[in-house]
């Protein structure tokens, strides 16, 4: 057994799920309580948590950019020297979720995913990582990735190779830690949920104010205004309300798909460098 590490394996994962939901809710809560929030909220801080959401949308346009944003997302997975998949979404197992598959899990990248308990995840090569991406996209899972240290802090990897771990997630809103408390957090961490740089979201006369794009927004960024949606610095880019809105009325495209590109993957290197 590695040194300094305490052992994890599969029965720590079913373990944790029984009080998943109820346990992660109330952590983000505590997250912005004075005082206590600084102890509670410490493996979340600014050097341990820092994601960008990927639309994954049809009708995302490229407005003459080769560059998508799910490009982002492929280029990691090639540039990590180690892949592991999990078998279960553990927010979806513990929230008992009704509406998206639980068997699509994350994906682990880095020199610190080669400590993963083998009875927790499978090592596989890029093809199968992404084979494993687009299932959770075709499924309307949303990507989420960045640096987030309670996952290596979970699964045992040492403190010392968490700068070399990256979690790519595929959530859905009502069951992500991250989405369904986003309102909870302490608002330094929700600066850390980050939109794309070199997106373009926008509202066409066509909107008639119904309110679905709202109702489906968790960060709560779509207003509506004078029978027209509006939306604000808040929103994260997931892409979501593209699909619900029944008028085709919101569009989502790539204004500038180089500094998409490059932004995203120069941030996510510089809190989690798996090359």
């Amino acid at each position: 057994m590695r040194k300094n590490v305490i052992k994890r394996d599969w029965r720590t994962l079913l373990a944790a799920a029984y009080i998943w939901q109820p346990a992660t809710d109330f952590w983000a809560k505590t997250t912005a309580w004075p005082v206590v929030g600084k102890l509670t909220g410490w493996i979340v801080n600014r050097n341990h948590y820092d994601v960008t959401f990927i639309p994954i949308n049809q009708e995302l346009e490229g407005n003459g950019s080769a560059v998508l944003p799910k490009q982002v997302v492929e280029e990691m997975i090639r540039r990590s020297c180690h892949r592991v998949i999990l078998p279960i979404c553990l927010c979806r197992v513990g929230c008992r979720c009704q509406d998206y598959p639980m068997e699509i899990g994350c994906i682990f990248l880095g020199e610190g995913a080669k400590q993963i308990d083998p009875s927790i995840g499978r090592a596989v090569s890029v093809e199968e990582a992404l084979e494993h991406m687009e299932r959770a996209i075709a499924a309307g899972l949303i990507p989420q990735i960045g640096r987030v240290d309670p996952d290596p802090l979970m699964l045992g990897v040492r403190i010392k190779d968490w700068d070399r771990f990256l979690t790519l997630c595929f959530c859905c809103t009502c069951c992500c830690i991250a989405m369904r408390n986003q309102l909870s957090w302490d608002p330094d961490m929700r600066s850390r949920m980050h939109r794309l740089e070199g997106l373009s979201i926008e509202i066409s006369d066509e909107c008639d104010g119904c309110g679905k794009c709202a109702k489906q927004c968790f960060a709560q960024a779509i207003v509506i205004e004078d029978k027209i949606a509006r939306i604000s610095d808040d929103c994260k880019g997931c892409g979501l309300c593209v699909d619900v809105c029944p008028r085709d009325a919101i569009s989502i495209s790539v204004t500038d798909g180089d500094r998409l590109l490059t932004d995203a993957l120069s941030r996510i290197q510089s809190y989690a460098d798996i090359t």
